[in-house]
């Protein structure tokens, strides 16, 4: 297993890569953070742990999130990386979002992999017969040993042989586990702290009985304070448990699959070391983090203020969340409409509500739903413009079946305090936008950070007012947000974020979002 201290910090990398590489000026590993982590503190082994595990587990969550999805597509030739230098693991997978954006995630890490795929409860915890030394004697077996005896001589001339221990099959019951199922209980113990017991369900089952092993393990060679993940006792620790394996090893004679199995797991996180010259490309992480960051902050939005959703441009799945326009099997994703768009990639459902404006004046029961509110028209029929007369500027009496039609995907609508307007007839909802950006604060302030960074810059601007535009023809627009990562030095702290007052665009604020109180939610009720 490695060690946190010796990662190397690197903040807003500006290549899209947050996750574990080798350093690219050296042969150490540098640990790349998520935007808006300029003020994490540098040297803290606590802090980088904790943030590692985390990261692990929104990496996992998002993959078994999305991978039966149709957002995904699984290391295919056309989905490698365009830099020669990496290509994708069998661990390796591609998602391709509507605008063309890519996103690979590298979810496995070896070491923690192997302990969790080697827990087999059958081979841990059902009557087996294994071989080990016993003081006990057989005396049937005696001729098999008189190579190993020591031969005595007593006073009346009488040869003696003694044979001081046997290796004789013993029946391990339940809970009587070998050294070596000790030791595999310790390091999972371990990890499962680690998590959060955000663990496969066969593992979570039996978490007790894989502490009750590990505190075993623990009494006979260690001491309370002892741990893996600890910046004090790290190295010793891993020293004395590779001390234990191989102390196991030797005194075990009689070595089966299931013996083999939880060896081989120890032996890899024991020893394992980062290495990315093995065909892995990226050893630990996701390029194009901006696929999760929308994942992690709506899942935020739905869990806290679902009912304040108008529009969502996401299919994420919630659970306990049951979908009546979906089949069985996606019961718990938020998608109820159809994506209006032809593109294979990306959300090809969104969520979407009914709006409170009417079809027509002469069918005011009938409401748009939001998603057809979200739409831009061009129509390429000549007419003459009148400004104020009624009969020329109304959309029902013009023929718009030859007009252009483009549908905006916000990230996110929501619903305001505040209404106006006639409630019996266009009541006009105050609503606020929300776009989310994986991009520093940085990047509004200086729009060379990047040599992209200009056009994209301009590009978000435009789509942000177009979005405006569109909704304004019906609703108050109460605010107009992006919506970036930002780190808060208190991880427990309960505040959302803040607006960043120094900056306007246009009309748009900055929001800072506090990165680990989205990150909880997404997280929460996956234990």
């Amino acid at each position: 297993m490695f060690d946190f201290s010796s990662l190397n910090i690197v903040k807003n990398t500006n290549d899209f890569f947050v996750g574990i590489r080798k350093s690219k000026l050296g042969d150490n590993f540098e640990f790349c953070l998520p935007n808006g982590f300029d003020n994490f503190p540098e040297g803290d082994f606590d802090a980088v742990r904790n943030l590692f595990f985390k990261m692990y587990r929104t990496f996992r969550k998002f993959e078994r999130d999305n991978l039966d999805n149709t957002r995904f597509n699984i290391n295919k030739p056309d989905c490698q990386q365009e830099q020669d230098q990496t290509t994708l693991s069998s661990g390796g997978v591609k998602m391709q979002t509507e605008e063309g954006d890519v996103c690979v995630l590298y979810s496995k890490i070896k070491m923690i992999e192997r302990v969790m795929e080697a827990y087999d409860e059958l081979a841990i915890n059902s009557i087996q017969k294994k071989v080990k030394r016993s003081e006990d004697i057989e005396y049937s077996q005696i001729h098999k040993y008189l190579d190993r005896a020591i031969y005595l001589k007593d006073n009346s001339n009488n040869d003696v042989i003694y044979v001081d221990a046997m290796d004789l099959p013993l029946s391990t019951v339940r809970y009587e586990s070998t050294d070596l199922v000790n030791l595999y209980c310790y390091i999972l113990d371990e990890i499962i702290e680690q998590l959060n017991s955000d663990v496969p369900d066969n593992i979570k089952a039996r978490t007790q009985d894989i502490h009750f092993l590990a505190q075993r393990f623990k009494e006979d060679y260690l001491t309370s304070n002892q741990s893996i993940f600890g910046e004090d006792t790290f190295e010793e620790t891993i020293s004395i448990l590779k001390e234990a394996l191989d102390k196991i090893d030797k005194n075990t004679y009689y070595k089966d699959a299931d013996y083999w199995g939880l060896y081989e797991a120890i032996e890899t996180f024991l020893y394992g070391e980062l290495n990315s010259e093995q065909g892995d490309g990226e050893f630990w992480g996701v390029h194009g983090f901006s696929l999760i960051w929308e994942d992690m902050c709506n899942t935020y939005f739905f869990k806290k203020h679902r009912k304040k959703i108008c529009y969502a441009d996401t299919d994420i799945t919630l659970k306990g969340y049951d979908n009546s326009e979906r089949e069985e099997e996606e019961k718990n994703r938020v998608g109820n409409r159809k994506a209006n768009s032809g593109n294979v990639y990306g959300n090809q459902w969104v969520y979407s509500k009914t709006s409170n404006i009417p079809r027509n004046l002469s069918r005011v029961t009938e409401k748009l739903e939001w998603d057809e509110l979200l739409c831009i028209e061009f129509d390429l029929n000549e007419r003459t413009f009148v400004y104020s007369h009624f009969r020329y500027n109304q959309l029902e009496r013009r023929d718009r079946n030859s007009a252009l039609r483009r549908f905006l995907r916000p990230d996110l609508i929501l619903e305001t305090d505040n209404t106006i307007g006639d409630k019996n007839l266009n009541e006009a909802t105050s609503i606020k936008i929300i776009d989310y950006k994986d991009v520093p604060l940085e990047f509004y302030k200086n729009k060379e950070l990047h040599p992209k960074s200009a056009k994209k810059y301009k590009d978000d601007l435009v789509k942000q007012l177009t979005y405006e535009y569109a909704l304004q023809q019906t609703h108050n627009i109460s605010a107009n947000v992006f919506f970036i990562p930002y780190y808060y030095d208190v991880e427990s702290s309960t505040t959302l974020g803040e607006l960043e007052e120094n900056i306007n665009l246009k009309g748009i604020k900055i929001f800072k979002a506090n990165f680990f109180l989205i990150q909880n939610s997404y997280l929460e009720n996956n234990q």
